[in-house]
């Protein structure tokens, strides 16, 4: 089975320059919890969840918009209350949406989709056709799917080769074949290799991410020395006259981030509150050392492995 198989073909969407009004109502009409963000062309840019309409960095906000959606759940309509609870700096769906989106094709198989449903903790993965959203495919789907697999496989009748036609009066007996050498055998040794080709893609996944929540367990209690920090600031140095106008300081895994590296990604203006371990002491260096002296600090997601945030990355600049 494949995602166009198991996906849900009708998705609520919104535009990248709707309202965030017309965002939280899509949310309560569908009773989901994230929306895709589709330009004009059909491609999804971006997604908008609950977390990204509140503004992770306002837990107040989180407790009242709990409220306002347990009564707006049961039929009214939206509140200007509510509305006081979402992001107040953003104005449109494209301005708060989270990118890139995490998407698979729509030939894309159920180990593939478990996969990364699995190894990036998302509740749902958007199916592309040509570049254009054409459904989605949710755990519930996966599961609904998983669970009919084992009722429709074992009782198929399998198709086997016809049989050959017999051979023409006075022909010469044709040799005896090995027993199991058909078509159909050799079909099913594809499908075994696959499925371990799958099954070694998603070890490896999962190898990777577990090496990566080491890495970042042990950033998360170390400490930057001062001696680290010199040798920094004489690289930047050096960077300088070479004709460099920035210097990127530090490199890290985004989920040192206490967010995973969203308000970064956003960005969100409170994102150095997010950091951790070393990331933590550079800003605080920056901060009370550089910033004074006319040095910016930029902080951005460096690359997007699957879709999702990777490492993050934290740049001096001096320039004009």
């Amino acid at each position: 089975m494949l995602a166009r198989d198991i996906m849900t073909k009708a998705v609520v969407t919104v535009a990248p320059h709707a309202p965030l009004s017309a965002v939280a109502q899509a949310l309560l009409d569908a009773r989901v919890s994230a929306v895709p963000v589709v330009a004009t062309d059909g491609r999804p840019v971006g997604v908008v969840s609950e977390l990204d309409l509140i503004g992770q960095h306002a837990p107040e906000r989180i407790l009242r918009r709990d409220h306002w959606l347990s009564r707006l759940a049961e039929g009214q309509t939206l509140s200007p209350e509510y509305l006081e609870v979402v992001e107040p700096n953003a104005r449109t769906a494209e301005e708060i949406m989270t990118t890139p989106v995490i998407t698979v094709d729509e030939d894309a198989d159920l180990a593939t989709i478990a996969g990364i449903l699995a190894v990036r903790k998302v509740k749902r993965v958007f199916v592309v056709g040509d570049d254009k959203l054409v459904g989605v495919v949710s755990r519930a789907d996966l599961a609904r799917a998983l669970m009919l697999r084992p009722k429709l496989e074992p009782g198929r009748a399998p198709v086997e080769d016809a049989p050959p036609p017999p051979p023409p009066p006075g022909a010469a007996p044709a040799a005896p074949v090995e027993p199991g050498f058909t078509a159909s055998a050799f079909r099913r040794l594809v499908e075994a290799h696959e499925d371990a080709k799958r099954a070694a893609r998603v070890r490896e996944i999962h190898a990777h991410e577990e090496a990566r929540r080491a890495l970042v367990k042990k950033l998360a209690g170390e400490r930057m020395s001062d001696k680290a920090w010199k040798d920094l600031l004489d690289r930047a140095r050096g960077a300088a006259e070479r004709g460099d106008k920035d210097f990127l300081l530090l490199r890290f895994p985004s989920a040192l981030c206490s967010d995973g590296g969203r308000m970064i990604n956003a960005p969100d203006p409170d994102w150095p509150t997010t950091l951790r371990g070393p990331a933590a002491d550079v800003y605080e260096h920056w901060r009370d050392e550089l910033k004074p002296a006319g040095f910016g600090l930029v902080g951005r997601i460096l690359e997007f492995p699957g879709g999702y945030p990777g490492d993050a990355g934290l740049t001096l600049t001096w320039g004009s």
